[in-house]
């Protein structure tokens, strides 16, 4: 099992964080391009949803699965969007997705010098993700 990539998006749909941890595949188009593929996706996907739910309020994706990956995902009140592909045998995303939101808050919300719609630069933002998704039990680096 392994952990590929993340992807976080703000409410306009804009990438504000692209991580890469192992990707088998080369990419095959300009890397904002994929990026707004990905939001495509979960944006028709959460339409889809909507429309044929036979249930009324409020319906919500946790993931898109195949046979080669799995995508995660995760959103926020405030219109986040969190994006962590994975193997499809991945365990525990959903609390690693809930971490890793805790580690935006406090490192991204909480910070006054940071303006939440732009692209992450922080340091402490990237290292602290590094770290939790490399000592989570589902990431192996062969």
């Amino acid at each position: 099992m392994t952990l590929f990539n993340f992807y976080l998006f703000n409410a306009k749909g804009q990438c504000i964080c692209y991580k890469e941890w192992k990707r088998e595949k080369a990419r095959e188009m300009p890397e904002a391009e994929e990026f707004r593929v990905v939001f495509g996706m979960i944006h028709a996907l959460r339409s889809y949803i909507q429309r044929v739910s036979t249930k009324d309020g409020q319906q919500s994706i946790k993931y898109f699965k195949t046979s080669g990956y799995k995508m995660n995902y995760m959103e926020t009140i405030t219109g986040l969007k969190f994006v962590l592909n994975s193997d499809p045998e991945a365990i525990g995303i959903p609390e690693l997705l809930r971490t890793i939101y805790q580690i935006y808050v406090e490192t991204i919300i909480k910070n006054p010098l940071v303006n939440t719609e732009d692209v992450i630069e922080s340091k402490l933002f990237h290292s602290r993700l590094d770290e939790t998704i490399k000592t989570h039990h589902s990431f192996t680096e062969a």
